[in-house]
């Protein structure tokens, strides 16, 4: 099934809002994936010149926005284990990345009640070499209708997700 996400109402606000901040890349033949925003910061302190760096950190988040009509249990699953597999392909862990933060975002005009638990309680957090080269963390929303829920650690994105939204 091919995603008509792209002409909802929703995901048309959502997107021109993370336009300003983010790399927007849409998709069209990917099922239910409507787009994936990347987001990267790099930060660096220098002592008297730019050959003399104290520290350096990378900051980078990934929003994948999903459109399912009705989202099931197992489209949802489905939906994470995509985020899961490619979330690795654009992040740059190593010595001087700080965190990576994976926002999957679902939009669908019907959930069940399961799938709501499911997004409470999702905690994927990752450290990479004792956190000496950073973590991961997962920051899961979903918007249906009137309804923005979200997993404890993306209380900001619901915040967001209010506001953009007007809700």
């Amino acid at each position: 099934m091919k995603s008509s996400g792209l002409n909802h109402p929703i995901v048309e606000q959502l997107l021109d809002s993370f336009a300003a901040y983010y790399n927007v890349n849409k998709f069209e033949d990917e099922p239910y994936l409507v787009a994936r925003c990347d987001y990267y910061e790099k930060s660096e302190k220098f002592m008297v010149s730019k050959k003399v760096n104290l520290w350096t950190a990378n900051a980078e988040e990934f929003i994948y926005l999903f459109y399912v009509p009705e989202l099931t249990d197992e489209l949802y699953d489905e939906c994470m284990a995509k985020v899961d597999s490619s979330w690795k392909e654009q992040a740059h862990i190593g010595p001087d990345h700080m965190y990576t933060y994976v926002t999957p975002i679902f939009v669908t005009d019907n959930v069940s009640e399961q799938v709501i638990k499911k997004i409470k309680k999702c905690r994927t957090y990752k450290s990479f070499k004792f956190s000496f080269w950073g973590w991961m963390e997962y920051h899961v929303a979903l918007v249906c209708n009137q309804q923005i829920e979200s997993n404890s650690r993306g209380t900001v994105v619901k915040k967001m997700l209010k506001k953009v939204l007007n809700k």
